[in-house]
């Protein structure tokens, strides 16, 4: 079977050459991906200047597995540009904390990802996406609707209810999302001081206000859940009731009430917006490639032959998973992870000295020439083994890799394939008549315009 005959090329034009210092400066706050020319998606690695800092980009498997694995004690900070956008909203959360703190956050959290409670996370996934295809039954059949909103609506409603239960979630979900967005609207990735090491007493642009206000509006949102769980004992099986279990108000050494907030922010971050806009993507790639439509309509009715898909149909449904899963190596929901070298270090032929921006790019690795065949297109065989492809161990990483790797990652697969079946079990969207999505790139990388769509039934 000729498997690209129906693709497309999906990626923005690449730039003519190699981009300076304030090209970066000026793209890097709305676009983090068009700013690399043709040359980045075949090079191994690269050692740049930008301000002050040295510039390392890491993009072959062997500097990828040097960097994230084999001396990861070496990278573990986050960027100073990474810590200077997060720390307001997220504080010494696990996404951006090293050592001993992170350690002690990740150990904290792993139990609320284990296969038993992920079992029970899948119910709520299947009832969330059921009633989103009843809204669209009920409302929105063989009209637009805006995808990435929906799906954004989606994820963050089984986010919330897998975090704070089912009453919690319900009516905290929609102003989590509007204070995620407006967050990931108005923050600055790069700043001209820091880039240049300027002192930091040195006033900063005044757009900073406005990022602290925004973080505290979602904390008090997060607060006034913590403080209903204490107060009504909440729903027991909920990942809330499990971080609340290592908090213990008459022990000074344990976790504490804003420590515990942190980590639900990370996860509400982390969680939320990288599953809706990779699910969306996935609807836009879907509706260019009937092929790939067909063949995942025929793996639903035959294996699910209409009924509700549950935990256990999960592994039954490759196809399924290989479609989100090429969906994230076209459109990786962090297209870019950024790490700070703690000391010297030598990677190939070049000297990495210590406070050196380290960045591994999965938007580059997952297009890269060398190592995936027709790499700008959509083909979820390459998932299933049907179609040869390299694939080489760390040059497909949407959820990272490393000690570091997204611990969400089987919650995330699992919900993705669940709502992607219940809702391609009876609606075939397509785009609306003359939209060509773009792009946008800040933190996480998503539709422009919200993907306006079509929710046609399925024939």
């Amino acid at each position: 079977m000729d498997f690209i005959s129906e693709t497309i090329p999906v990626r923005p034009l690449p730039g003519k050459k190699t981009p300076g210092m304030w090209r970066i400066l000026r793209s890097i706050h709305t676009d983090l991906i068009g700013v690399w020319p043709e040359q980045a998606y075949r090079m191994k690695a690269s050692l740049l200047k930008l301000g002050r800092y040295s510039l390392y980009i890491a993009n072959s498997p062997e500097t990828v597995e040097h960097v994230f694995v084999k001396n990861n004690q070496n990278y573990n900070r986050k960027s100073i540009f990474m810590r200077n956008a997060l720390e307001p909203l997220l504080g010494d959360g696990l996404f951006i904390s090293e050592g001993e703190i992170w350690q002690q956050r990740r150990d904290m959290e792993e139990p609320g990802f284990k296969p038993a409670l992920l079992r029970k996370f899948a119910l709520i996934m299947t009832e969330c996406a059921l009633e989103c295809r009843q809204h669209w039954e009920t409302l929105y059949a063989g009209k637009e609707i805006l995808m990435l909103t929906e799906m954004a609506s989606l994820t963050a409603e089984v986010l919330c209810r897998s975090l704070f239960g089912k009453h919690l979630g319900r009516h905290n979900a929609e102003s989590i999302i509007s204070g995620f967005s407006r967050y990931q609207a108005i923050v600055r990735h790069v700043d001209l001081a820091t880039v240049l090491k300027l002192p930091d007493w040195l006033p900063r642009l005044p757009q900073n206000r406005k990022v602290l206000a925004m973080a505290a509006r979602i904390h008090k949102v997060v607060d006034d859940i913590i403080a209903a769980q204490l107060i009504n004992s909440g729903e027991q099986h909920t990942l809330l009731a499990h971080m609340l279990g290592h908090y213990d108000p008459n022990d000074p050494g344990s976790v504490s009430l804003q420590q515990i907030r942190n980590e639900i922010v990370v996860l509400l971050m982390a969680g939320h917006e990288t599953t809706a806009n990779t699910l969306a993507w996935s609807w836009y790639l879907l509706a260019e490639h009937p092929r790939v439509v067909e063949r995942l309509h025929e793996e639903l009715d035959r294996v699910l032959g209409g009924r509700t898909p549950g935990f256990d149909d999960v592994p039954k449904l490759p196809y399924t998973r290989a479609v989100f899963e090429e969906t994230m190596r076209l459109y990786p929901p962090v297209p870019i992870l950024s790490r700070e070298a703690i000391g010297a270090d030598q990677v190939g032929k070049h000297h990495i000295s210590p406070g050196t921006l380290v960045v591994v790019a999965p938007w580059l690795l997952h297009r890269h020439r060398e190592y995936w065949d027709h790499p700008d297109h959509f083909v979820p065989e390459r998932f299933t083994g049907e179609w040869s492809s390299k694939n080489l161990k760390y040059t497909y990483i949407p959820f990272s890799t490393g000690p570091r790797i997204c611990l969400g990652a089987a919650f995330g697969l699992t919900e993705a394939i669940l709502c992607l079946a219940v809702l391609a079990q009876k609606f075939n969207p397509v785009l609306q008549p003359g939209v060509r999505p773009g792009y946008e790139c800040r933190l996480t990388l998503r539709p422009s315009q919200h993907l306006p769509m079509i929710a046609r039934l399925r024939s």
